[in-house]
């Protein structure tokens, strides 16, 4: 694995691995026999127990329904979730599900300090890595996952201003723009319908109004792309009329 290796990310997940150490799961902490072993539920009652790695990433995917306790959980397997990250495993969104859950941003404050400094520093380092452990792509729906919002993840890419997250925008637009362009689907029982409201409204906005414009000043950017950021700027009903 290509390690993500800056002192900044270094001492954001050793923050992480010092404020929860000792964590444990609820002490009736059932979890799902469908899904896991009795063993392996007690691993996570107990504080001193070593996780399997494969085990720690299962349980980062699970929705907080699954456990009795689904905060207590992800806290407990957290240090070693940010090592594996920073350690370059290849992350995805499922990753950040168990996080996003949690609400961890209503922990007390030195627990809310180390998981947004962590979730912060390993966006920024994969941001400024010109060939990241994994894609921009996985890395920003990672964060976004676990942050519960995109928000915090656009902001800091404003900051980041460099050519080599310049470059990391332009690849992020272009695998995102016709997904971007085309309705926002949900599936119900009656089918699928347009989702109302579009869950991707503050990407598209924040494309349109901030990355748009960087790339075009970038002035390398394809024609093609160019003309598709023009029809992302129109109206949802118009925006395939015409192309091409």
């Amino acid at each position: 694995m290509n390690r993500l290796t800056t002192p900044e990310l270094t001492a954001a997940v050793a923050r992480v691995a010092e404020v929860f150490a000792g964590q444990a799961a609820d002490p009736q902490e059932t979890g799902c026999l469908f899904c896991y072993g009795e063993e392996e539920i007690a691993w996570l009652r107990d504080p001193d127990a070593a996780l399997p790695d494969e085990f720690v990433l299962q349980v980062a995917r699970e929705v907080p329904s699954h456990w009795t306790d689904g905060a207590a959980v992800i806290r407990r397997i957290l240090p070693r979730l940010a090592a594996l990250a920073a350690e370059g495993a290849h992350v995805s969104d499922a990753w950040g599900l168990g996080l996003g859950g949690a609400h961890w941003q209503q922990w007390p404050g030195h627990r809310f300090d180390a998981v947004h400094a962590f979730l912060d520093t390993y966006w920024s380092a994969a941001l400024r890595a010109p060939w990241p452990a994994h894609t921009v792509f996985d890395a920003f729906a990672f964060c976004a996952q676990a942050h519960g919002s995109p928000a915090p993840c656009l902001a800091r890419w404003e900051s980041e201003t460099g050519p080599v997250a310049d470059a990391h925008l332009l690849d992020f637009v272009e695998y995102r723009i016709d997904d971007l362009l085309s309705a926002a689907l949900t599936f119900t029982p009656q089918g699928w319908v347009t989702a109302d409201p579009r869950p991707d409204a503050d990407l598209i906005s924040w494309v349109l109004q901030y990355a748009g414009p960087r790339i075009r000043t970038r002035g390398d950017a394809d024609p093609d792309l160019l003309y598709r950021l023009d029809q992302l700027a129109l109206p949802e009903d118009r925006r395939w009329a015409d192309m091409p």
